[in-house]
């Protein structure tokens, strides 16, 4: 009864890792998508350029909403997976920290896509007041500063469960201190977006993308030893 209860544990492990690896690359994929669909934006960000490259690039202005509302779902998943990761590792104050920090970045990210879908709108409409507003509405909103806490999270708890390796850990520590900095410059910078917005963007993706990696190769190097003691 010991050793069938012991494997049943052990597989639960494996498919929460293989989810929270998934998760995780899901939303990498959809965010690049979201991105790519809405390009470079205005050359220049007075009301009417704005309104005349939403007007535009309506179609693919929308479509990179429904991604990045998509990719928000798949980020649910990661956060659910991996904290039922750390709450398995006896770590229950750090699985509250990234729940928390979770829960607000997706909730930041649901503001952001309603204020970007407002604005293409209102572009539709020509009102140039409204369109200065939801501008500056929708690179305010503070989604770097819950980036910056979940990476931090995610990172303290890959290092006391290594879950994760230590030089990732390290590594998105040092990523959430660069989201910081940019929250920083984003709320004193005249303009809505700096020019580390991209740099941000990149750092973040290409952090996920290699936890989503390492938990899937967690993954099968748990199933691996799982089945060796299991044939002994």
């Amino acid at each position: 009864m010991m050793i069938g209860m012991t494997i049943d544990v052990v597989e639960d492990s494996v498919r929460t890792l293989r989810t929270a690896s998934l998760g995780a690359l899901v939303f990498d994929v959809l965010y690049v998508v979201h991105r790519l669909l809405q390009g470079l934006g205005p050359d220049d960000a007075t009301p009417a350029e704005v309104s005349a490259f939403n007007v535009a690039h309506r179609s693919a202005l929308l479509a990179s909403e429904v991604a990045v509302g998509l990719a928000l779902l798949a980020i649910i998943v990661f956060i659910a997976a991996f904290t039922s990761l750390i709450r398995q590792a006896g770590r229950d104050t750090l699985a509250t920290a990234v729940t928390v920090s979770g829960a607000a970045f997706v909730a930041m990210g649901f503001i952001s896509q309603a204020a970007e879908t407002a604005l293409i709108g209102v572009a539709d409409a020509g009102d140039q007041s409204a369109v200065l507003a939801l501008n500056h509405l929708q690179g305010r909103i503070p989604i770097v500063w819950t980036t910056a806490a979940l990476s931090a999270a995610v990172s303290l708890a890959a290092l006391r469960t290594r879950l994760l390796p230590a030089w990732l850990g390290v590594a998105g520590l040092v990523a959430a201190g660069v989201f910081v900095l940019g929250s920083m410059f984003s709320v004193l910078g005249r303009t809505v977006e700096g020019s580390s917005s991209l740099f941000g963007v990149s750092l973040y993706i290409v952090w996920l993308l290699l936890v989503a990696l390492c938990l899937w190769q967690a993954a099968g190097t748990a199933a691996f030893l799982s089945e060796t003691e299991h044939e002994q």
